[in-house]
């Protein structure tokens, strides 16, 4: 190079900034945090935004102290790089010294002293002081070892005061960058930090492409491009065309469908530039090894060299590949991978050679196959062509892959085969069958193991035989159809005592598989301990660990061991919540499911949101698997969960009759029992007896069909439950003498309680109080023994949908019984330890924005309390509760204007008209179960069971003040305590007692609570600043000067939100909407305070 030739200024200058950009914090960050070390270094293929990427970051700083210098391919030669770095620096340095120019004269003139001029540079840049100096595509020079020398003096003597940036598509040798990196002077930021993740990709398409992506979608192209910046661009511009922009929303979303499906239409771009500037620049031998390695999924050197005979090795160039940045990622060691996309354009690539692909896969399904590895054999198999050989790997692999839940690979595998080599082999007969029993098509799987079981016949193979005749057994366990499973399993154990000659390891696993089976079938038909027998001797015979099992945990189920199934499950549902994170899926499994059996403990425990939250779950996991059968069983677990409240009752009926539905088109009758059992349930207490009866019927009838005696006991229940509640208790216990019976059957200690409790209840009912504390002294012995004070306390799907109904049983049985301790320690878990009189529900009362009484359920009409004066003596009672009350105390608040004797008398008729509407069952002259009474003094009883909304508000509201005191925003669970604030403070739903408004006696109480609600919403809009919600920072301020308009400290507040969305505008609007109401409402000016933070906006 002469010194006149001349110098792009083009490459010293960074690029233009993109029209369409998105702001990127995470990456801005990294950056600035590299300025505090000697060098950052960016380092990514092609593509992925790192000149965007630093350009940006330049742009957002205020300072001028940096340069800029884009190498280009023909920048390698010493003067030529040493020229433009110069010149770089001299037109960003005002007055950067002439020293550097004269030595690379000198150096031109005698083609030596290169370094001499690097030297130069090093003092000129020392004296310059604080500068940023970026080099872009420094790659060039590492191929040319002169010109990695000089950056390599450059690294090694760089001046403390300046900072080196460097862009490369491969990794930078040269022993001064190791020597930085061992002093830990480099910050890398690599492919992983540059690409996009998928909340950036979200914000990318929202906020600069406009348009809007679905969770879905941008999973799915964080997925398929991996964040790989070009990609998103080309996919978004494929998906924007003129054409789509025509047809808005239409056309353009169906684009990017396709896009992200990987249809020619969305890849036509990128795939164009990948063989032009990717693969056609590579030298021809690693244009093949690239083709011919696309066929694997992973990069194993050893795979790689089974399938290609190019180069001279497969782990050498993969290494050279993965070096020079050409998209393959490196995995565990020795092992590579390519990107997602560039997989694909090879494979596509490949694809226009069909011969060569199909040769390709079979070397790699023989290299599979030798190793052990029947799957990637299979598929390997498949893709080349070779059927006859697939057929036998998928025979191989298929049962382990539908254990692991990978239906749609193998039902994908069946449908490759031509249809006439699956029908002459009659193992993958068994697994067209098990394929089709997981998907719940129960007919079509006896069809193909009968099948199976022909031809093992005609070619008297007994084993084969046995084995389609245990897949026979699994579809009635699967539809609980114990009695038709019985006989297939003696056939089952006869032949697998004649089979010979198989080894003694099969022989036992197959014995064991049996004795599990007989092990379900028994507990299907109601024998829980015959099936923990044979289970125990299940896991003798394989030798294996007693490790709990789906069979262990419904065994634990029907006897009542519910604790116990829950700590088991609790286990299984985390571990396979990791393994769905994973994208690993569990099989179908229908009533056996995880989630489905634990929903279904949690509401017999009466734990209703978490049996809900388990069925939802378990629904929407039968319709990713689609698994109908499963999705009828999560229908019916999800109606379990929402009949424990009365409010979703009626919508659990609905879903019962969807899931009765579900069974009827899959024609599995022995299903329908576990709906109609909970129907009657819900008819029952829903009042509509006769619908309790006809489901209980027709349930008793298939549950005795099926043999299933364990769900026939709980029908027999459910009805005598729903005859009690219709006070019909003759019938009522002649069917829970034969549920009692039927659990005892089964050795279900908790269906036993529930039966005596509800006998108890029944006989309290009728007036038969001994006989009633007898059985509840029955009921509680188990309670204690079993822990199952659920039953007494919360609705259940066993027990009394009021449990309060049980309380009067409870102060008797504590009165006269022999188990008055547990009956004691029952009413004190129930935080009613004194209570000596209950009418049988809690009286739940609404003071907050309206009043409002239930008794239970039950709420109390306006025309109940016939006269207004009834009501407000409650409403008194209730605001002055914990206060004696004198009766001339309340005539004088209540009848002012009345005489002593008119009041009096009016008190009286308002009294008694309050106990008719509280207690209407209360006897004459008897004690009030809620009003006490000495003499002429009348208050609340502090035993009494009522639950008062504004008291509920006000000391949930005041625990959570104190509980968000007592952290500061770095604290683990701050925001768990910001939330319980705002949860706690919606219980506020308006004024206390609007009605009384004007009432002396409840304005204290009302202001109170007012300010309390004021001072949360308060705490609460702090917290969320603290938090980084300015958002729900101004929503909590809105709602506090709505209910008061000169609450000063709200509008600061909303200044401080507003200036952290950086809206000055909003901000003073805020002042000045605090200025304003302060002057019309108060005459008086803002505080110090406020007037202190307007100044800081108008600075």
């Amino acid at each position: 190079m002469r010194l006149d030739d001349p110098l792009l200024r083009s490459k010293l200058a960074p690029p233009r900034a993109a029209r369409r950009m998105l702001a990127r914090p995470r990456l801005m960050a990294a950056l600035a945090e590299g300025t505090t070390r000697a060098v950052t270094l960016l380092q990514a293929p092609t593509g992925y935004g790192k000149s965007t990427t630093l350009a940006s970051w330049l742009g957002a700083r205020e300072d001028a102290g940096w340069a800029w210098y884009t190498i280009g391919d023909d920048d390698t030669e010493p003067a030529r790089f040493l020229a433009h770095l110069i010149e770089a620096l001299r037109l960003r340095l005002a007055d950067f010294p002439t020293g550097p120019s004269a030595r690379l004269a000198e150096a031109v003139r005698s083609d030596e002293g290169w370094l001499n001029v690097v030297d130069a540079l090093v003092n000129a840049l020392d004296e310059a002081g604080e500068l940023v100096l970026i080099l872009d595509d420094v790659h060039h020079l590492g191929e040319h070892p002169a010109a990695q020398r000089l950056l390599d003096r450059l690294l090694t003597h760089l001046p403390p005061g300046v900072h080196l940036m460097l862009a490369t598509r491969v990794p930078l040798g040269g022993s001064a960058m190791a020597t930085l990196r061992a002093r830990g002077q480099v910050i890398d930021i690599g492919r992983e930090a540059l690409a996009f993740q998928p909340a950036e990709i979200g914000a990318l398409f929202a906020h600069v492409y406009g348009m809007q992506l679905a969770p879905a979608e941008i999973e799915a192209l964080a997925r398929t491009t991996e964040g790989w910046p070009m990609a998103l661009q080309l996919v978004w511009q494929t998906a924007s065309s003129e054409a789509a922009q025509r047809d808005e929303a239409g056309l353009r979303q169906r684009r990017l469908s396709r896009a992200l499906a990987g249809g020619a239409s969305g890849q036509n771009a990128l795939f164009d530039y990948l063989a032009r500037d990717v693969l056609r620049a590579q030298p021809r031998e690693v244009q093949d090894f690239l083709l011919e390695t696309a066929v694997l999924r992973d990069l194993r050197p050893e795979a790689c060299d089974a399938v290609t005979t190019v180069g001279q090795g497969a782990a050498a160039t993969l290494r050279r590949l993965h070096e020079g940045g050409l998209f393959v990622i490196a995995l565990d060691e020795p092992n590579y991978r390519y990107h997602t996309l560039f997989h694909e354009f090879l494979r596509a690539t490949l694809a226009r050679e069909p011969e060569r692909a199909e040769a390709l896969h079979r070397r790699a399904a023989g290299w599979f196959r030798v190793r052990g590895d029947a799957e990637r054999a299979a598929e390997h198999a498949l893709a080349g062509g070779d059927f006859d050989a697939a057929a036998g790997d998928i025979a191989t692999a298929g049962r382990a892959a539908l254990e692991a839940g990978r239906l749609k690979m193998v039902a994908g595998w069946l449908a490759a085969l031509p249809p006439e080599l699956t029908a002459e082999r009659p193992a993958l007969q068994l697994l067209q069958g098990d394929l089709a029993r997981l998907r719940s098509r129960f007919e079509e799987a006896e069809a193909c193991y009968a099948r199976a079981e022909r031809i093992w016949r005609a070619r008297e193979d007994m084993a084969g035989v046995g084995q389609a005749l245990r897949a026979r057994v699994a579809v009635y366990l699967d539809t609980v159809q114990p009695a038709r499973a019985e006989a297939l399993l003696v056939e089952s154990m006869r032949l697998a005592g004649q089979t010979a000659g198989t080894a003694a390891a099969d022989t036992a696993a197959a014995h064991a598989g049996l004795l599990r089976m007989l092990a379900e079938n028994r507990l299907n038909a109601g024998f829980p301990a015959e099936a923990a027998r044979l289970r125990a001797e299940a896991v003798r015979v394989s030798g294996g660990p007693a490790d709990e099992d789906a069979l262990s945990a419904r065994i634990m189920l029907r006897t009542g061991r519910l604790d116990e199934a829950v700590r088991t499950l609790d286990a299984w549902v985390d571990a396979e919540r990791v393994a769905s994170a994973r994208g690993e899926e569990p099989p179908p499994r229908a009533h056996r499911d995880t989630q489905l059996l634990l929903s279904l403990i949690e509401s017999l425990r009466g734990n209703g949101e978490r049996a809900l939250a388990l069925a939802q779950a378990g629904l929407a996991l039968s319709e990713r698997l689609g698994a109908p059968f499963m999705t009828a069983v999560a229908q019916a677990r999800c109606a379990h969960a929402l009949q424990l409240a009365p409010a979703t009752r009626s919508a659990a009926i609905d879903s019962y009759h969807t899931a009765l539905g579900l069974a009827d088109r899959l024609d599995i009758r022995r299903f329908r029992a576990e709906p109609l059992w909970a129907l009657t349930r819900a008819h029952g207490l829903s009042g509509d007896l006769a619908a309790a009866r006809r489901a209980a019927t027709e349930g008793l009838e298939i549950a005795r069909w099926a043999g299933d005696a364990w769900i026939a006991a709980q029908i027999e229940l459910a009805l005598g439950a729903a005859l009690t509640a219709a006070r019909q208790f003759h019938e009522a216990e002649t069917c829970l003498l034969a549920a009692q019976r039927g659990f005892e059957g089964c050795d279900d200690a908790l269906g036993i309680t529930a039966c005596e409790i509800w006998r108890a209840r029944a006989l309290a009912e009728r007036g038969e109080p001994e006989a009633a504390v007898a059985r509840a002294d029955a009921a509680l012995a188990l309670t204690t023994a079993h822990d199952y004070a659920f039953l007494w306390m919360r609705p259940t799907l066993t027990g009394v949908a009021q449990p309060r109904r049980l309380i009067p049983l409870l102060i008797e049985t504590r009165r006269r019984g022999s188990r008055a301790d547990d009956a004691a320690r029952l009413l004190e878990r129930l935080g009613l330890p004194g209570l000596e009189r209950h009418p049988g529900y809690q009286l739940r009362v609404q003071t907050l924005g309206g009043f409002r009484v239930w008794r239970g359920e039950e709420a109390i009409e306006p025309r109940e309390w016939q006269r207004d004066k009834a009501r407000q003596l409650f409403e008194l009672f209730i605001t002055l509760r914990g206060q004696p009350l004198q009766r001339d105390a309340i005539t004088e608040r209540l009848w002012p204007a009345l005489g002593h004797e008119a009041a009096q008398r009016d008190f009286k008729v308002a009294l008694n008209a309050m106990y008719r509407v509280l207690e209407p069952a209360r006897a004459p002259e008897s004690p009030s179960a809620y009003i006490a009474r000495d003499g002429g003094t009348y208050w609340l009883r502090g035993e009494a069971d009522i639950w008062i909304d504004a008291l509920a508000f006000e000391t949930e509201v005041s625990e959570a003040l104190r509980a968000l005191e007592r952290c500061g925003p770095a604290a683990a669970d701050f925001a768990g305590r910001v939330q319980a604030l705002d949860v706690a403070r919606a219980g506020y739903r308006g004024d206390y007692l609007p009605e009384a408004v004007y009432e002396d006696w409840s304005r204290s109480a009302r202001e109170r609570l007012l300010g309390l609600y004021l001072r949360a919403g308060e705490r609460l809009a702090e917290a969320r600043l603290a938090q980084g919600q300015p958002e729900a920072a101004l929503r909590a301020c809105e709602d506090i000067v709505a209910r008061d308009a000169c609450w000063e400290a709200a509008y600061r507040l909303m200044m401080e939100a507003y200036l952290r969305l950086d809206n000055r505008g909003q901000a003073m609007r805020a002042y000045q909407r605090c200025v304003a109401v302060l002057r019309a409402e108060l005459e008086v000016a803002p505080s110090v305070a406020t007037e202190a933070l307007a100044a800081r906006l108008s600075g």
